[in-house]
């Protein structure tokens, strides 16, 4: 982890100021974002689906059109609204995702986007818990800034103006690994930094 505080702050307060105009900034600062959550909505074919920091929806908002069960919980409480509105049938709460407030194994799909590749986060904690709370047979889905295959100048720059904004690209291929599962990795972007990552239930060794 970085030794170095970042400029910004990206506090629960500061997502849900920003809640109502979120839907057409994100496009424009973080387009391969939003190609992410496109790409984990490829994955949604029936069931639960729980969104461990759901921000305004876009994500459960594909997996409702389809029929599926949606659950978000996100600790910015206007984030938590613009979501509610976007998917009306589902189930939001403002929660933490280090403590997610489900029983085990009672999701078919856990999944984050953009949301786990923060400076001050323990993506290890983050990452128990979604393995804590889906089924067996069931899929963890990850659309985030990873630390990149192979290092390189342009990927260690990538790094530095990250950490400076308040990102930083975890190895989640090496924390699923050390868990016990196998992840399967699809490079989306920047050079390998952002990942689309796959992790089904009857992997676990």
């Amino acid at each position: 982890m970085p030794n170095r505080s970042p400029l910004l702050n990206w506090n629960s307060k500061v997502y849900s100021k920003l809640a109502k105009n979120y839907d057409w900034l994100a496009p424009i600062f973080l387009g391969i974002g939003e190609k992410a959550k496109r790409r984990v909505g490829q994955e949604f074919k029936s069931g639960k689906v729980l969104d461990i920091a759901c921000g305004t929806g876009a994500v459960l908002k594909i997996a409702s059109d389809i029929g599926c069960e949606c659950y978000g919980s996100d600790l910015a409480e206007g984030m938590v609204a613009v979501a509610q509105e976007k998917v009306p049938g589902g189930k939001f709460r403002a929660a933490n995702f280090y403590e997610l407030p489900y029983p085990n194994e009672t999701f078919d799909y856990v999944v984050e986007t953009n949301a786990v590749s923060g400076v001050a986060i323990d993506a290890d904690k983050v990452i128990a818990e979604m393995i804590r709370v889906f089924k067996p047979g069931g899929q963890i889905l990850i659309g985030d800034y990873c630390q990149a295959p192979k290092e390189s100048p342009w990927t260690r720059f990538m790094e530095w103006i990250g950490v400076l904004i308040g990102d930083y690209p975890h190895d989640f291929q090496n924390i699923f690994t050390a868990l016990g599962y196998q992840p399967e990795i699809e490079v989306l972007g920047w050079s390998g930094m952002y990942q689309f990552i796959k992790v089904k239930k009857n992997d676990q060794t």
